[in-house]
């Protein structure tokens, strides 16, 4: 039996977690020895123990449903990534319980090049939680990394909406099949991420999204991120808090959007900001200055965003060891003493000149997602602008 047959099989075993099953793995080696292994096997297996109903589950031997799921999927172009996939993404496989299998339908990127950022919220999202996730979504975009979230109606929804727009990759996790558009509004929305991203589930092709699927999900939107970031959340139930939980459990960074003290969609947010368990997140740009150092182990190709809209002056400050002041906009030829050497690069690039993304990417050497996310910072702080197109210095 194939490698990929057998670990569809042990992720059909419905009586066997997936942190159970990843214990099997450990204590076996691989799939094909667990689906050998007999009852005595089992039952004696070290540092994992199971009960009798998961050793009844792991001693039907038939692959049939595996078979049928394995041909369904070369069927219908969606792809089996297992545990022991080199795609597999290595953050991800280093939570307590990983999914045994993901489907993927789309583009699916590196994580283990490309860095994840969850954003999440609640389905119930007021015009100001819309807003900025989608704001935060766009922001990811532009700076070259992946939005991970969960194609739910409100917040999710906008993020995935912001990262398209800015032309960044997104990724939804769903809570069934990557074949069932839940929820049906969205239909629109999966087939523009289905364009230029991905969508995934640890359920197979028509599943049908059940409550206890969406805790489970949850795990692996905060699992394939770097840290997460929670728009609004009305309660300790909201799945946006579960996500929070989750990436918590996972040693993740989590960030919290705050609101009106008397907003309902913000009670969690505030209360996890003032219990310490969350950071508040002061903007978007803060968020892209504090990961842009992760970008630079990018190393293939990569095509940079659409050009974008020079954005306003911001008084956001780079969340680095050392706290740096907002620099006025310099005259042509001169540039501030607080910029960082690659930025200093970048900009002494465009008072050459270079002014168009590609040619930065060619000139500078560095990692096509750096150079995106230097701009990015750049232009916030007032040092560089757009002009029909292309890169000026800022006071020009």
């Amino acid at each position: 039996m194939s490698s990929r047959l057998s670990y569809v099989w042990l992720a059909t075993r419905r009586a066997v977690s997936a942190g159970t099953a990843a214990g099997l793995l450990r204590a076996f080696g691989s799939p094909e020895a667990v689906f050998a292994a007999d009852r005595a096997a089992l039952t004696t297996a070290r540092d994992c123990p199971l009960r009798k109903v998961q050793v009844d589950a792991l001693c039907a031997k038939s692959t049939d449903e595996a078979e049928h799921i394995v041909a369904q999927c070369a069927r219908d172009g969606i792809q089996i990534i297992t545990l022991g996939d080199s795609a597999y993404p290595d953050r991800l496989r280093a939570i307590e319980n990983p999914p045994v299998v993901l489907y993927v339908r789309g583009k699916w990127p590196d994580f283990d090049v490309t860095p994840g950022i969850a954003v999440v919220g609640t389905r119930e999202a007021t015009p100001y939680g819309l807003q900025t996730a989608e704001r935060i979504g766009s922001a990811l975009g532009k700076a070259g990394f992946i939005t991970v979230s969960g194609m739910a109606l409100g917040n999710d929804g906008a993020a995935h909406r912001g990262a398209l727009r800015a032309g960044g990759l997104t990724v939804a996790v769903l809570a069934g099949g990557v074949d069932v558009c839940y929820p049906p509004q969205h239909r629109s929305l999966m087939g523009d991420i289905l364009l230029s991203g991905a969508i995934i589930s640890e359920y197979p092709p028509g599943t049908e999204p059940r409550g206890e699927h969406y805790h489970a999900r949850n795990r692996i939107i905060s699992g394939l991120s770097v840290a997460a970031v929670i728009v609004e959340a009305p309660c300790y139930r909201s799945g946006a808090l579960i996500t929070a939980r989750a990436a918590l459990d996972q040693g993740r960074d989590v960030y919290a959007v705050p609101g009106a003290l008397d907003a309902p969609q913000s009670a969690a947010c505030n209360e996890l900001i003032e219990k310490g368990e969350a950071a508040l997140l002061r903007s978007p740009e803060a968020l892209v200055r504090t990961y842009s150092g992760l970008l630079h182990k990018q190393t293939g190709p990569y095509r940079p965003p659409r050009p974008m809209r020079a954005p306003k002056k911001t008084q956001a400050v780079r969340q680095t060891p050392h706290k740096r002041e907002t620099p006025a906009s310099p005259q042509s030829g001169t540039l501030p003493d607080s910029l960082s050497g690659d930025e200093r690069r970048i900009a002494e690039l465009v008072q050459q000149g270079v002014g168009t993304p590609e040619d930065l990417i060619e000139r500078c050497g560095l990692p096509a997602p750096r150079v995106m996310s230097l701009i990015t910072m750049l232009e916030m702080d007032g040092i560089l602008r757009r002009e029909k197109g292309r890169l000026v210095m800022g006071c020009q």
